[in-house]
């Protein structure tokens, strides 16, 4: 029996709760199920207090001492959900997704319960890779201001420390009950941020705002903030049909917790009816108001939407689902387990409807401000890491250079300033990124750095080959989709690139991808490769070079747009490869304009046209009919609309070999044409593309299809 470590955990925990703090305990044993239960028969937990995670062999240990247990993969379906202790009993793979995810249960005096195997043989990381991730993961544990290490099999305290000072007080709400808020209403508000947010959907919303955006990092009550906020729109009537778009149902149910209880608080008990689906609500409805939650794929415009983690949702599917809506509510973490930092909140303000209110929560929910556990939690996984502040002149100077995995696992700052410019890269930012480039025994992180070793640009470049795994040769099969001479090439594909935004502009990308490239070329690979779905970016591959090959014909789930696939050559199996792909996706992408990709950006598609290989051969064959009535379209004899289908036909022949720029066609002749022949859209949608009437997007279409044809030698 292991008293002596089980009576200092429950010492430890005795002094949390009195301090007011949350904290972090491992325990050791046989099997982690074995090290959880002991842990919780010793703290003496309520079953309807404990929340956690736990895989087959362990589950049956935790039978009864935990109330509420799922396995490993379903673990998000406790977001939003609270805990006195949240228990991990995972044995091998422990993801930091899941222990960040579980961490922001626990509530304040709690503590993050994670229970392992035998001490020596225990190893966290996956298998097959580096070994890091362990000795990272632990030195990180030992570094944390509240922890608890214990060992049952040798019944010992192998760590231990706890903050001296109490947990401070939590500001107190203001008196004063704001403008337009039901006294009902500030009375639920947890905090004074969330009164703050209440006060200025009132004002904002029920006049001429249409957007109002909550940010914060995680854990500071947003979601809920929505709730009562939509709670209050649909008590004033000005709210009737409202779609909420999240990544999943279990992730909104601290929004539909603030609505429920604001409608309660509000005098509509027993007039509305709920929905619930696997546990989690789904729909709430009454006499005049129907909220109705959706997943980001089925999301639909409506007169009030709702959307929480943004981030997570995709800037591009919110740009979209926002702006054909009435109006907007939205919640975005900025650092934290949905966030991306900084970069994702700039680009995602941009994207909103103005009017745009934004309000910020920085006061916790669950916990106190300074708490170590969330200290922990952000600093092992970079969940706030933001680029450094480098001067210009230092930059110009700075080197490419191999990053040292080895020392991403041991100096912290480094790694910080590191990731900080990757996160610049993608839309979102999870800490399972950082057993990526821990473990993956195929990575390498390349970066320009200054004389003082400081990072400038930063890229992650992933080496293919057909031996690997499909989903670690992602590159080689986007390439393979539209030739056979893919197979048996070896690449390098670049998982992000980045650059100090402070700094862009400037050719440090260019230069960092040159690195690449020269890299590659050196050990003789083929081809060098990269996927994104941030379309803004496709200027920079196209002056770097590369050849787009492939276009999803789904939305990118994370993103909320459609992941583009471009590749350079090396060799010259790789020039044959990447010329024969590109060539036959420009010809598919001609074809497909007006079904899987009629919602691409018009304004990205010539550009895109631009980035392809032309082709030798015109893909369709008008008929004689077809033909005759284009001649009359381009004598100006009949109008558009009569011979569409031959301007179509004959405008998918010319592009297929030429290039809008080729023809000189402007922007606007190119983006007409793009978005009403190419994507044969409406001419109300063509003319809000152009900004412009539908009758002055009509001549431009037209003017623009005759121009293209009579250079090209379709007349």
């Amino acid at each position: 029996m292991a008293l002596r470590a089980l009576e200092e955990l429950a010492a430890y925990w005795g002094e949390l709760r009195r301090l007011g703090w949350r904290g972090l305990a491992l325990v050791h044993a046989e099997s982690p199920g074995g090290a959880a239960a002991s842990a919780l028969g010793a703290l003496g937990v309520d079953a309807r207090e404990c929340i956690g995670v736990a895989d087959k062999a362990s589950r049956g240990s935790l039978e009864g001492l935990c109330g509420l247990l799922k396995a490993p993969p379903r673990y998000q379906e406790l977001l939003g959900s609270e805990a006195l202790v949240a228990v991990i009993a995972v044995g091998g793979l422990l993801r930091p997704n899941l222990i960040a995810a579980l961490a922001e249960t626990v509530v304040e005096g709690g503590i993050l319960l994670v229970g392992a195997g035998p001490r020596g043989r225990w190893d966290p990381s996956p298998p097959g890779g580096r070994g890091l991730y362990r000795r990272y993961l632990l030195n990180s544990i030992m570094g944390s201001r509240s922890h608890i290490i214990v060992d049952l099999l040798s019944d010992t305290v192998v760590s231990r420390a706890l903050p001296r000072e109490p947990a401070p007080p939590r500001p107190p709400k203001p008196r004063a009950r704001p403008r337009g808020v039901p006294s009902a209403l500030a009375g639920l508000a947890a905090t004074p941020d969330q009164l703050e947010a209440l006060a200025v959907a009132a004002r904002h919303l029920t006049g001429r705002g249409r957007s109002l955006l909550l940010i914060g990092d995680r854990g500071r009550g947003k979601s809920y903030a929505l709730g009562l906020i939509l709670a209050m729109l649909i008590h004033s009537r000005q709210a009737g049909r409202v779609h909420v778009v999240a990544p999943s149902p279990h992730g909104v149910y601290s929004l539909f917790k603030g609505l429920l209880q604001g409608l309660e608080a509000l005098g509509h008990g027993g007039y509305f009816k709920v929905k619930r689906e696997g546990g989690a609500v789904t729909r709430v409805w009454g006499p005049w108001f129907s909220v109705h939650y959706q997943t980001p794929e089925e999301g639909e415009p409506a007169p009030l939407l709702v959307v929480d983690e943004a981030g997570a949702v995709g800037v591009a599917r919110v740009r979209r689902l926002s702006w054909r809506s009435g109006r907007l509510l939205a919640a975005s973490t900025i650092h934290g387990y949905e966030g991306s930092g900084k970069a994702l909140l700039h680009i995602l303000e941009g994207e909103l409807p103005r009017p745009l209110a934004r309000v910020e929560l920085g006061e916790p929910i669950r916990y106190r401000r300074g708490d170590p556990l969330e200290e922990w939690v952000i600093s092992t996984f970079h969940l706030n890491a933001e680029p450094p502040e480098i001067p210009a002149a230092e930059a110009v100077e700075s080197e490419c250079v191999e990053v040292d995995v080895e020392r991403l696992a041991s100096d912290r700052v480094y790694a910080g300033m590191l990731i900080g410019i990757l996160v610049q890269a993608h839309y979102r930012f999870e800490p399972d990124y950082i057993l990526s480039i821990l473990e993956s025994p195929n990575h390498e992180i390349l970066a320009l750095e200054t004389r003082d070793g400081k990072p400038v640009a930063a890229a992650d470049v992933a080496l293919e080959h057909w031996g690997l795994e499909e989903a670690a040769r992602l590159g080689l099969k986007l390439l393979s989709a539209h030739t056979t001479r893919a197979q048996g090439l070896r690449g390098v594909r670049v998982v992000r690139i980045a650059v100090t935004p402070s700094l862009q502009r400037r050719g440090l990308g260019s230069r960092l991808l040159g690195c690449i490239e020269e890299r590659a070329g050196k050990a003789g690979l083929d081809v060098v490769t990269a996927v994104f779905s941030r379309h803004d970016v496709i200027g920079f591959w196209v002056n770097a070079g590369y050849r787009v090959v492939y276009i999803s014909p789904r939305y990118n789930r994370a993103t909320g747009e459609k992941n583009i696939a471009v590749a350079k050559p090396l060799t010259g199996p790789g020039s044959a490869a990447v010329a024969e792909a590109s060539s036959n996706f420009r010809v598919r992408l001609l074809l497909s304009l007006q079904s899987i990709y009629r919602d691409v950006s018009a304004e990205r598609i010539p550009l895109i046209l631009e980035a392809t290989q032309p082709s030798t051969t015109k893909p369709l064959s008008p008929t004689e009919d077809m033909r005759r009535r284009l001649a009359l379209f381009l004598e100006g004899a009949i109008d558009l609309e009569q011979a569409f289908d031959a301007v179509w036909a004959s405008t998918v022949n010319c592009l297929a070999s030429r290039s809008p720029s080729d023809l000189q066609l402007t922007r606007e002749e190119a983006v007409a044409l793009t978005a009403r022949i190419l994507q044969g859209k409406p001419l109300n949608d063509v003319a809000y593309i152009l900004s412009t009437s539908a009758e002055e997007a009509h001549k431009l279409s037209s003017s623009a299809a005759r121009i293209l044809l009579k250079r090209c030698g379709e007349a």
